[in-house]
């Protein structure tokens, strides 16, 4: 057998190259026609009929068809997808199912075609409201200015910005903006830049082709100015209520940044707040006054923020408090006193009553009084106190409770009819003022003239007597 199938191979050979061009020769003569398909972009007409009525709209799929053709064999490679024209006529959008015919026009190589059409035969038109909104530029930056200057102004043209297309997409767009550059800035520039489109989260966005802008370019300038940090300096007039005190201030902003021409900026030192915004006249209780600082820059100086504008200053008033400090004989300084003399008072505690804030008052005691009484040149008798005090800022001596000084001999006994008996019966101020006789004491009594009256010189100059108040300006 296999010797049969290898017998006489070269005509076998050869007979089937005389089939392939007897075929050949067949197929040239007769040239039969063929079904072939090219992919078409499809054209849409009549788009004003939507946009018009305030709709857009969006071809389902790929916006290309597929058009089938019939072209004889030696003629398929001629054919080209430019050779037709698909085209969409909204005109004819059935609004119940959104379909629209395709139709296919032959523009190239008629001659050579046979037929031609769209398969599919219709598209899908998907149509949407359509709308146009107008955003407002936000204008974000980046860098830092060079040291010594700041930015002080941005301007755009145009400020805002116009989209439209469907509603869904526009509904998209939270806010438009522009991003600029301020790195290393010491003088003012100028540029072109693009809006950028953003989502309500912030997010960078890239619209539809569907949507359109009425510009691309957006034109800006920065200007920036020398800067000078400044302080706040301000001053407290007027008198609180009688029975209060001014205890001191707190300000919200000590500094601020201005900015200016630099040949200004070298004149000004610091922002003054006049006194007249900060009057206490009357006051009872803490004033809180708010300021706008750019009031009190002179004209070409702003501030260099626009976030710190105002200074909250706080005016503390507190209520004076009094307190009753018993004081005995003993936390009393006798001043140049006689060894040989004894010093009596009576009644033997005095209540010395002090004004003043209840954080200083609280605890105070009577050796922080001070209290002296000068009793230069006494002899033995009674005398009416008179006691000073030492000056503090702190407190007020109000009053103290009327005594009196009762001056003895060491030995206690003195001589009836001698000159010690005599003073003992007298009652004299301790201050050392002469009285003209019959004239009478604080206590009530009638002052009568001693052998030896203490002399003005030797008197003490007394702060007061046990009714007078002792008082300081808060």
């Amino acid at each position: 057998m296999k010797e049969k199938l290898l017998n006489n191979l070269s005509l076998k050979i050869l007979s089937i190259f005389l089939a392939f061009f007897v075929w050949l020769v067949v197929v040239n003569v007769s040239n039969p026609v063929i079904t072939a398909s090219k992919e078409v972009t499809l054209e849409i007409l009549n788009e004003q009929i939507l946009t018009g009525a305030g709709k857009t709209y969006e071809i389902s799929g790929k916006g290309t068809t597929t058009v089938s053709y019939q072209v004889h064999t030696r003629d398929s490679y001629l054919i080209k997808a430019s050779d037709f024209k698909a085209t969409v006529d909204l005109a004819n959008l059935y609004s119940v199912t959104g379909s629209v015919p395709v139709t296919v026009e032959i523009v190239n190589n008629k001659d050579l075609l046979v037929s031609a059409e769209a398969k599919p035969g219709v598209v899908r038109v998907e149509t949407e409201d359509l709308q146009e909104k107008t955003f407002e530029l936000r204008i974000s930056t980046t860098g830092s200015e060079s040291d010594g200057y700041v930015l002080t102004g941005i301007s755009l043209e145009p400020a805002e910005v116009t989209v439209k297309g469907p509603t869904s997409q526009v509904g998209l767009i939270s806010y438009v903006g522009v991003s600029l550059s301020k790195d290393n800035l010491d003088s003012g520039i100028s540029g072109v830049t693009a809006p950028i489109f953003y989502d309500a989260n912030g997010n960078q966005i890239t619209l539809s082709d569907r949507i359109t802008v009425n510009t691309e370019e957006i034109q800006y300038y920065l200007s920036v100015n020398k800067v000078k940090m400044v302080p706040v300096e301000y001053e407290v007039t007027g008198t609180v209520a009688s029975g209060y005190q001014y205890t001191g201030s707190e300000i919200s902003i000590r500094t601020v940044m201005i900015t200016g021409a630099e040949e200004t900026l070298a004149s000004i030192n610091k922002i003054e707040i006049p006194s007249t915004e900060l009057d206490i006249t009357g006051a009872t209780g803490d004033q809180v006054i708010t300021l706008e600082l750019a009031d009190y820059l002179p004209e070409g100086v702003t501030l260099a923020s626009t976030e710190i504008g105002q200074a909250e200053i706080t005016l503390h008033i507190e209520q004076l408090l009094e307190r009753t400090v018993l004081l005995t004989g003993d936390e009393i300084e006798l001043q140049n006193a006689s060894e040989d003399l004894n010093y009596e008072f009576v009644p033997a505690q005095i209540s010395v009553v002090i004004r003043g804030l209840e954080n200083e008052i609280q605890d105070l005691d009577a050796s922080d009084l001070g209290a002296t009484i000068n009793v230069t040149n006494l002899t033995t008798g009674t005398y009416t106190g008179s006691l000073r005090f030492t000056d503090s800022w702190n407190y007020d001596v109000v009053s103290y409770t009327g005594f009196t000084l009762i001056v003895t001999t060491k030995s206690g006994v003195i001589v009836a009819g001698s000159p010690d008996a005599e003073a003992d019966v007298s009652e004299e101020s301790v201050s050392g003022e002469e009285r003209a006789p019959g004239e009478e004491s604080a206590s009530g009594e009638e002052i009568h003239e001693t052998e030896e009256p203490v002399t003005e010189e030797e008197s003490v100059e007394p702060e007061s007597n046990g009714n007078d108040e002792q008082q300081k300006e808060g």
